[in-house]
């Protein structure tokens, strides 16, 4: 294999590719990158046997095709860390020299054979959705899935495709976020898959521009997403993911209408003055008024005031901060609803009507 590449285009495949690599396995493919260099463009791969990505590059020019096997870590420094606009590879039976401006790298390489495949898309994707949207329902949901193992079916994020609707769901048990958004291209078959967060915050990471469709197909027990410059592949999650809409309240009779940035500031402040052993803000809520407090056994006690617009009766309740936090860095509008009806009822936090968050309370007694 002999290629020169761009620089940059080939550090942004290297850094994306790389994050799938296995960083600790006693395999040592599993660390590594396959290069595949085409007639006019080049390939890079990588899996940890879970997930697995093929990036295009193609800003090259190949003089000899082939494949060449590198750790991923290396050579991503070695690319990062260079100023040259253009590298040149230049690989045999057993070394690659990586080559710049008063540079030159020789690192060791393994055989290709032995590098496990990385599926790819055949045939036409199952149904495409905007790569805008895509990311903004990956982001709603991805940070509420479970982080524990104990429950492996809620590790994951849930697609639910019924027509030309598709919904992600994820929850940790204690809180629940839903996104909704239509699909385009034909309505195919309806479907239910859950996907690991792993492949999803790395399609996150690929999927490209706004406007760009992205291909998707949930077959089997694997899902393949392909953008304009790269595919991730992964195994899907086991097991039945709960029923979500049981745990929707559909009776709050408590409506606050907040200023995003304002609520996630007080929830900030009130959070500094919470330990391990009062994890909680209190929200008091008031016809025009939120006043957020906060207690730390040895250390004081915060109140935050905010104006607010509310509908309904005055209400006390508590929530964890961080919960509430996260949910309010994923807001892409100026204004969220709280919706509520007890102390001890779970709360609805809208953003619009496609992106909803449910959160459980906490006892502040």
């Amino acid at each position: 294999m002999k290629v020169q590449v761009n620089r940059q285009e080939f550090a942004e495949a290297l850094a994306a590719v790389g994050s799938v690599a296995a960083a600790r396995t006693p395999k040592p493919i599993l660390q590594c990158v396959l290069i595949d260099a085409q007639a006019d463009y080049c390939v890079l791969a990588a899996t940890d046997l879970e997930v697995g990505i093929r990036y295009t590059v193609a800003q090259v020019d190949v003089d000899k095709g082939g494949k060449v096997v590198l750790p991923a870590d290396k050579l991503n420094q070695i690319v990062r860390e260079s100023a040259d606009e253009v590298l040149a590879l230049h690989a045999d039976d057993s070394v690659c020299h990586v080559r710049g401006q008063g540079a030159h790298y020789q690192i060791y390489t393994h055989d290709p054979a032995d590098f496990p495949p990385v599926a790819e898309m055949s045939g036409t994707p199952d149904f495409e959705v905007d790569a805008g949207l895509l990311r903004r329902m990956s982001e709603w949901t991805v940070f509420a899935a479970a982080k524990e193992n104990t429950r492996y079916a809620i590790n994951g994020v849930l697609w639910e495709k019924d027509g030309q609707n598709l919904s992600l769901v994820a929850t940790d048990g204690r809180r629940l976020s839903l996104a909704r958004g239509a699909l385009a291209g034909k309505e195919g078959p309806n479907m239910e898959r859950i996907v690991p967060v792993k492949a999803m915050s790395l399609v996150q990471r690929i999927i490209g521009d706004a406007r760009t469709p992205i291909g998707i197909k949930l077959t089997g027990n694997q899902v393949i997403v392909k953008g304009p410059h790269a595919t991730v592949s992964s195994g899907l999650v086991e097991g039945q993911f709960p029923k979500y809409n049981d745990v929707i309240p559909k009776d709050s009779d408590r409506k606050a209408l907040l200023k995003t940035g304002e609520f996630m500031s007080a929830v900030r402040r009130a959070a500094l003055l919470t330990n391990e052993e009062s994890k909680g803000v209190r929200l008091a809520f008031r016809k025009d008024n939120l006043t957020l407090s906060s207690r730390a056994p040895s250390q004081g006690e915060a109140e935050i005031n905010l104006p607010i617009t509310m509908d309904g009766l005055d209400i006390e309740i508590g929530f964890n901060p961080h919960f509430v936090i996260e949910a309010l860095k994923n807001v892409a509008g100026d204004e969220v609803t709280l919706e509520m009806k007890d102390a001890n009822r779970p709360g609805v936090l809208r953003a619009d009507r496609d992106f909803l968050y449910v959160v459980m309370p906490v006892n502040l007694s």
